[in-house]
């Protein structure tokens, strides 16, 4: 997947971009590591119950070191399959955990929600 100004996941109606009052500290109070390659990475589990289980969905966000573009996707616990949750009642759960941190990330001023 290739870096992007702004993203629409599957099946969601919303689409994000970053925010231009972003800043580097902000990323690292989030939870983000730097990338060999200098990039920004963060990435969670979307289960409720245990977030350290392997095979969970996980919110997988990077963003490149210049700040301007990113990857957003939501992939299965291998992290080489994107998974739909906005389509189908079964990932309910995913989805309130998907959408609590895209709030915070809108309310840090990482991504800007359309």
């Amino acid at each position: 997947m290739a870096f992007n100004e702004v993203v629409r996941l599957k099946g969601d109606d919303h689409q994000y971009q970053l925010s231009s009052e972003l800043k580097l500290f902000t990323l690292s109070d989030l939870g983000f590591t730097k990338t060999r390659n200098g990039n920004f990475e963060f990435k969670r589990s979307l289960d409720p119950n245990s977030p350290y289980l392997k095979k969970s969905i996980k919110l997988k966000v990077m963003i490149k070191q210049d700040l301007k573009s990113f990857k957003l996707s939501v992939v299965d616990g291998s992290e080489l399959k994107e998974v739909d949750i906005f389509s189908t009642d079964k990932y309910e759960n995913e989805r309130t955990q998907f959408d609590f941190l895209m709030d915070n990330f809108i309310l840090r001023k990482v991504f800007i929600k359309s």
